[in-house]
């Protein structure tokens, strides 16, 4: 029977402590290197490119909704469009009926 402290012959306190060093060092060396302005500069570019093509994607998704948006309005009121004829056409047929059906009673 495995022994809960271990999973595979690893402790998870070692894992966790190993993790806890690994980003420790990351802080560190992110500190480090943030320090030079040329790698500050150069964060500052990355993330201002980001930051435009997460703003085109969002812009483009934007653009994309709107077009569907609007050719499903134009649906829409073509379909409205083709049930006020059909409306219509069965509203004369009923009349028509209704007046044949009169004339034939008297």
């Amino acid at each position: 029977m495995k022994d809960n402290n271990q999973n595979n012959g690893v402790s998870p306190v070692m894992v966790a402590v190993a993790g806890a060093v690994v980003g420790a060092g990351v802080a560190v060396a992110g500190t480090l290197i943030l320090k030079d302005k040329k790698n500050q500069e150069k964060v500052k570019k990355v993330l201002k490119n980001v930051k435009e093509q997460v703003k085109g994607y969002v812009e483009n998704m934007e653009k994309q909704v709107g077009d569907k948006k609007d050719r499903i309005e134009g649906k829409i009121t073509d379909g409205k469009e083709k049930v006020n004829k059909v409306t219509k056409s069965v509203k004369k047929s009923l009349a028509s009926t209704v007046r044949d059906v009169k004339k034939a009673a008297k």
